[in-house]
């Protein structure tokens, strides 16, 4: 306790550390103070204890063992009568060769008939674990045997179970009884071995010597007494296997039936909140129509409101019925207060408290249907049906025209296409529009079933069957998001920074459309794997390589005329039970050559992928978090937020976000879905209600809409995804042998060849496995071929710069560098 502050105390550990620490009160710190000091005590009784069951039970086995040796007995006071008679004689059957005394048999039968005595006494007390433990008294172990006896019934108390529990898993008695045992049982049959051996040198000695001989006879006393005390010990051996079997299996049993309830339970729990998530979907859904009828209602009475002073009795008649009328339109002829009075502008005095009701009847319906979401809903329930008029954003004319480029953009771009268009080469045959397989026949294993043993580990680390995959890479995966790269070369068009920055948040929010319905995991890449894509008919190349194993992490470039894009793919993922998270902590940059001239550099982060309804057998992929844009070069910023699927079925992948200028005064709304469409409005764009006053801002444009997803592809591809892993006999001779194409198990998994799937996943990843053993062996440091760390003069942040060789690798088909990987 420190002398000076009674509520702080101190830990002394070893080497000198010191932890302090301070409690809330006095009371408390003496509290922690003695309880620790307790704790340290018990902790060191107990290593005592333990120390001095040790020393006892090698005390045990080492007079057994020198009992054995110097054939000394072990108890000199309990000799028999028969023993001293040959101890006066001084004759003996064991030849002094064998190195063992006459009188050795006997004594140790003397041993054995005590071990048999006390297994006799403890068998007669019901004890499970023989009288050699020095464990816990007799009624602990009645206990524990009386617990084995029921085990298969799952009968008992859950203290009992809980007993079982703790940190002494098995009693210290049945730990060493085992042992003891064996060694007793093995002592005697020794003791066998030599009377036998005995006997048999004697008669050899004297063909003559006869039954009756007394040396004959104690012989076959000590052997009979040995056997007699070995009948107990293997009696005592059984009895102990036996303890020990019905322990164990009670043991494995119970953890099954817990297992067993523990998923049911988690299962039920799932299907209990799905079906909350439903009907509170459905009670939000009626709260919804109830509010727009109210609303409705409200609107085509406010007619009535502008009729002369004889209308009067019959607006009341309507407030009284439930009917008010529209805020906006009495605020031409009343105001009114916080109590709900109001002020005259003008008309008949008899119209004031029909008016008066009728606005605190508007008050009261929106204060008591208000929800920070219903104007986004409206939002989107009214573009769905058609209320509001939606433009194309890039035949619009928003700030101009699509500008042209001016000279010195011209050249860069004609510059970059140069660059690009050798790569094309093998790309001629037109794209794959379908697999060889018409539809997912993978065999049908449970995945709860799987999962449910690695909950809390890292994903990429764990060792699936090929069942659960698709035939894509994880390299792949990062390609995909290029499936909407016509949206980069548009903002490279747009004359207006603002719109530019709207199109590409619009792109990095495109990227998750491809993950609908994509719940099966993609093939983990090999070290130095790779992967290149080139579309002749879009104007850009791609190419991906597995830079690091774990953590995972893929170094991606991709370019084109208007615009360079690279980042890495490194993911970390883990498995909550319910679902699993994959959260991607690289950072992706993107180099814009715009129309206007010079270049700008965009920034931004991914969010939170998880595949959610595993329990349920409904998995489901959600995208969730927030996404900043930034671009570097003006300063302008669009922050994205990818809202987590709720309980309301309208929640379900939805995005919303502002792009403010670079005095952080918002310009432009982004909404929509990221797996449908994405809309832009000018400020104050959904923050303003649908029939705002502001005409600008209820312009409604559409930035974006998804690809159709057509039925009847397997795996739940995209038309863009099955373009991926074509492998036509015109690209076979461009790519090198490091390509994800070339993989066999990946490859095998697209043709619908399970079996040989499994087996070449099971090969190339051993092959990684002695590879990288190598590399441990000599100390050497894996480098990757194409890329190299780099550091952004721009943000400061660090990344894989593509080195340019493969490229040029590809034109010359020089490929030594590679590694032979599969």
């Amino acid at each position: 306790m420190d002398s000076q502050d009674k509520t702080r105390f101190e830990i002394h550990g070893k080497s000198s550390v010191k932890y302090h620490l301070k409690a809330n009160h006095v009371v408390e710190a003496k509290r922690w103070f003695w309880t620790l000091n307790n704790a340290i005590q018990w902790a060191k009784d107990e290593a005592k204890e333990e120390e001095k069951r040790q020393t006892r039970h090698a005390e045990v086995l080492r007079q057994a063992k020198i009992e054995q040796i110097e054939g000394r007995a072990p108890d000199t006071a309990s000799e028999s009568p028969s023993l001293a008679g040959t101890k006066s004689n001084g004759k003996g059957l064991a030849p002094p060769s064998l190195g063992v005394p006459s009188n050795s048999g006997t004594r140790l039968s003397t041993y054995a008939s005590r071990t048999t005595l006390e297994s006799t006494i403890a068998d007669d007390e019901d004890g499970s674990f023989s009288p050699y433990d020095q464990g816990p008294p007799s009624n602990e172990v009645n206990r524990v045997h009386s617990h084995v006896t029921t085990a298969p019934d799952f009968e008992g108390d859950e203290d009992d179970y809980g007993d079982y529990a703790s940190s002494r898993d098995m009693p210290p008695a049945d730990k060493d009884a085992l042992n003891i045992t064996a060694q007793s049982a093995k002592l005697q049959l020794d003791i066998l071995s030599n009377v036998a051996s005995s006997l048999q040198i004697e008669k050899s000695r004297d063909p003559s010597l006869s039954l009756s001989e007394p040396a004959v006879d104690q012989a076959l006393a000590a052997y009979e007494a040995a056997v007699s005390s070995l009948k107990g010990l293997v009696q005592n051996l059984l009895k102990i296997s036996r303890d020990r079997d019905s322990y164990w299996q009670y043991r494995l049993n119970r953890e099954a039936f817990l297992r067993k309830m523990w998923e049911e339970s988690m299962a039920r729990v799932a299907h209990e909140h799905e079906e909350l998530q439903s009907k509170m979907g459905e009670s939000e859904e009626k709260r919804r129509r109830t509010k727009r009828a109210l609303k409705e209602a409200l609107e085509n009475s406010s007619a009535n409101t502008s009729h002369p002073a004889s209308k009067a009795p019959s607006r009341v008649q309507g407030v009284t019925d439930g009917d008010a009328g529209d805020a906006d339109a009495e605020e031409e002829d009343l105001q009114v207060t916080e109590e709900g009075s109001e002020m005259p502008r003008g008309g008949d005095q008899e119209t004031r408290p029909a008016l008066g009701r009728k606005k605190s009847t508007l008050s009261q319906i929106s204060s008591l249907y208000d929800s920070a979401s219903d104007d986004e809903d409206e939002f989107f329930d009214a573009i769905d049906a058609g209320e509001i008029e939606v433009e194309n954003l890039v035949g619009a004319e928003v700030t101009g025209e699509t500008e042209k480029p001016g000279e010195e953009t011209s050249e860069l771009r004609a510059v970059k296409r140069t660059e690009v268009a050798p790569s094309f080469k093998g790309y001629e045959d037109p794209i794959r529009d379908k697999l060889k397989m018409d539809y997912d026949n993978r065999p049908k294993i449970s995945l709860w079933g799987i999962l449910k043993s690695m909950i809390g580990k890292d994903m990429t680390k764990m060792t699936l069957p090929v069942s659960f995959n698709e035939p894509t890479s994880l390299l792949q995966r990062v390609a995909e998001d290029l499936e909407y790269a016509d949206l980069l070369d548009i903002a490279a068009d747009r004359p207006d920074s603002m719109e530019r920055l709207v199109y590409v948040a619009t792109y990095a929010a495109s990227e998750y459309a491809s993950t609908i319905g994509r719940v099966a995991k993609p093939f983990n890449p090999l070290l130095g794997e790779t992967f290149e894509y080139a579309r002749p008919d879009k104007g850009y190349r791609f190419f991906v390589e597995q830079v690091s194993h774990h953590p995972p992490v893929g170094a991606a470039w991709a370019e084109s005329p208007k615009w360079d894009y690279w980042g890495e793919s490194a993911l970390k993922s883990k498995f909550y039970g319910k679902s699993f998270d994959i959260n991607l902590l690289g950072t992706w940059f993107l180099k814009l050559r715009p129309a206007s001239g010079g270049e700008e550099l965009y920034t931004w982060k991914k969010v939170t992928s998880s595949v959610i309804g595993i329990i349920t057998g409904n998995p489901t992929v959600d995208n969730y978090g927030l996404m900043e844009i930034k671009n570097w070069t003006t300063g302008e910023v669009c922050y994205l937020d990818f809202k987590p699927r709720g309980w309301k079925a309208s929640s379900a992948y939805q995005v919303t976000g502002k792009v403010v200028d670079s005095d952080g005064s918002p310009k432009w709304s982004i909404g929509g879905r990221w797996n449908d469409k994405i809309y832009a409005r000018h400020t104050p764009g959904f923050e303003a209600q649908v029939s705002g006053q502001d005409p600008e801002s209820a312009k409604t444009f559409l930035v974006w809409q998804s690809h159709p997803r057509p039925s009847g592809i397997p795996f739940n591809l995209t038309p863009f995804v099955i373009t991926l892993n074509a492998l036509p006999d015109s690209l076979k001779a461009y790519l090198p042998p490091t390509d994800t194409r070339r993989r066999p198990d990946q490859r095998a998994m697209e043709e619908g060849e399970y079996d040989l799937a499994a087996t070449e996943k099971h090969r190339v990843e051993e092959k990684q496995r002695a590879k990288r053993r190598e590399r441990e062996a000599r100390g050497d440091e894996y480098e990757p071929q194409w890329f190299t760390r780099a550091k952004c003069p721009v943000t400061g942040e660090e990344f894989w710069s593509h080195n340019g060789k493969y490229w040029e690798s590809r034109d010359a088909q020089d490929w030594s560098v590679s590694e032979d990987i599969f």
